[in-house]
């Protein structure tokens, strides 16, 4: 037997039971003081803050000194927004952007094919023994660029390296890759690519682990094609790692310098700068780095609007669908 207590009401008010009283929540703590409400998050805290101010070091204190290199001169004086605006009037800078461009339009797509045709093979039940498929599949990866535009270079040479070797069997005549503008944007890529591309296998390979297996038997019950069940269903599972490496392989395509330090060295002329080359160029050789500070600050920029792009439209809405 259950006994209702029952409160007493005020005049004119009937009587109401004690189970049907609402009481008003706490007010919500704040996150701080939530946070340390517990003895245990206070010593997370604690030991948390020593890498905090390191990275708030490491991290802030560049962003910031970059920012008074722009709006001084090499004098240091305060000039303001006169070194970006001699950015727009240089025809050297545009052409390092152009070419950091067309360097991520060209090397994404191709690193992204590559590495998910290599994530569906390893993942594959036709692949055994996974693990040393990684292993050896990262091994470009694991290359600096130095070493990795070195050995291109030698198998660029025109009568010793092995890319030209097909060529001379067949009667063609060698071509010489690093001389002219052209073969040289081609070969460029290809080194990132190679270089690169094990980036996207890992991560878009960590994406297709964790798609479940019922899905796929549930799609061949209902009649689906091997296709259609890649692109309805394996797709949405690994889009937010498409975007990820999509992102990554995109910063690191645009930012190479060791690879053409190694190989070109910026030429033939001028033909193989991008904004990487373009900053040391101006930092360490014209002895300018106020100017090449304000190159920094766009390389930043194009960084991050690509990135809210890629996040915009391959991660967010998509898998909001």
């Amino acid at each position: 037997m259950t006994v209702q207590q029952t409160v007493s009401p005020l005049p004119g008010q009937p009587a109401t039971s004690a189970n049907n009283v609402t009481t008003k929540p706490p007010p919500p703590q704040g996150m701080w003081s939530e946070l340390f409400s517990f003895r245990d998050n206070r010593l997370g805290v604690m030991l948390i803050v020593p890498s905090l101010l390191a990275l708030i070091l490491v991290q802030f204190y560049p962003i910031v000194y970059n920012f008074w290199l722009i709006l001084t001169s090499e004098k240091g004086e305060w000039i303001g927004l006169a070194n970006l605006s001699r950015l727009t009037r240089d025809t050297i800078f545009h052409g390092a952007l152009i070419f950091s461009l067309k360097m991520g339009i060209v090397v994404v797509p191709m690193c992204l094919l590559v590495g998910l045709g290599l994530a569906l093979l390893v993942h594959s039940d036709y692949a055994g023994r996974k693990a040393i498929w990684i292993s050896i599949l990262i091994i470009p990866l694991m290359v600096s660029e130095i070493v990795a535009g070195m050995m291109w270079k030698i198998m660029y040479h025109p009568t010793l390296g092995l890319v030209n070797v097909p060529l001379t069997a067949l009667g063609l005549e060698p071509i010489i890759w690093l001389v002219k503008a052209d073969s040289a944007f081609i070969a460029l890529c290809v080194v990132e690519v190679w270089r690169i591309s094990p980036l996207a296998f890992l991560l878009l390979y960590a994406g297709l682990n964790q798609v479940p297996r019922d899905i796929y038997e549930a799609a061949a019950v209902d009649g689906a094609t091997r296709w259609r069940a890649f692109w309805d269903m394996t797709l949405p599972y690994i889009r937010p790692m498409f975007a990820i490496a999509t992102i990554l392989v995109f910063v690191w395509s645009t930012r190479t310098i060791g690879t053409i330090a190694a190989t070109t060295q910026g030429g033939p002329g001028r033909a193989t700068w991008n904004l990487s080359w373009y900053i040391y160029g101006m930092s360490f050789q014209r002895l300018k780095p106020h100017y090449a500070s304000a190159a920094v600050l766009v390389m930043l920029l194009m960084t991050y609007i690509a990135g809210t792009i890629f996040v915009r439209y391959l991660w967010v809405e998509r898998r909001s669908r």
